[in-house]
């Protein structure tokens, strides 16, 4: 049996328990778990690891749409108050959704084991995904005490002449930039005025600029990759 990388045991199990690996893939990782005592471990450490962190959330009642789906499945009939017309919000609920897989993932990718330290406890987290078709998550933004850590997952073809540069995308105004990153690896920003500019921050985003990053302050090039901020 082909053994998987322990980089990828790892994130396949993180992916499992938090119930983001589904379908055959589920299948086939569970058979995986199974036979191989070694990556069973893996689960139950993440397991362990990723269980407590539901206690903290804030419960929040679902919306009569969702209860009438259920109803639908289970032909029966479930008795719930009115859910107020926020939670009604068809935005409010694909937000929340996405700020809630984006925080568990960029939790889970924190700490899959790796060779270069990083500071503890990520008070921001995004997953940036491609602006392209195929929406591929590649990169991972945390912001910790001091510092926001860019983690790159899948890098991107560039010229010579060319540079990532990382954007904070506020709630209004325009993106503010945050510096030039590494298209291999992780890159630490450290600014004077970091905690200010990523205060109000809904999302982080990544252009491709020339070489040095934007000459007007401002995105030049295509934006390659978005993600929103989840805050932990």
């Amino acid at each position: 049996m082909r053994r998987l990388h322990p980089d990828v045991q790892h994130a396949l199990a993180a992916e499992y328990v938090l119930g983001t690996l589904r379908g055959r893939a589920r299948a086939r990782f569970e058979a995986l778990a199974k036979a191989d005592i070694a990556l069973g471990t893996i689960v139950r450490v993440w397991e362990a690891f990723l269980t407590p962190l539901a206690l903290k959330l804030k419960p929040v009642e679902p919306p009569e749409s969702v209860w009438r789906a259920i109803e639908a499945r289970i032909g029966g009939r479930i008795m719930t108050a009115a859910a107020p017309s926020f939670w009604n919000s068809l935005g409010f609920w694909r937000f929340l959704g996405t700020g809630m897989a984006v925080a568990l993932l960029a939790v889970a990718l924190t700490v899959v084991p790796r060779k270069d330290p990083a500071p503890a406890g990520p008070q921001m987290v995004a997953v940036l995904t491609s602006t392209a078709e195929d929406k591929a998550p590649r990169m991972v933004v945390e912001k910790h005490a001091g510092l926001v850590r860019v983690k790159m997952v899948q890098n991107w073809s560039l010229e010579a002449t060319q540079d990532l540069e990382l954007w904070v995308v506020p709630k209004d105004g325009a993106a503010r930039s945050l510096g030039v990153v590494a298209n291999n690896g992780n890159t630490d920003v450290k600014m004077a005025n970091l905690e200010a500019l990523v205060a109000d921050g809904v999302a982080f985003a990544i252009s491709r600029e020339p070489k040095g990053g934007s000459p007007t302050g401002k995105a030049t090039g295509p934006v390659l990759c978005v993600g929103p901020i989840a805050r932990v």
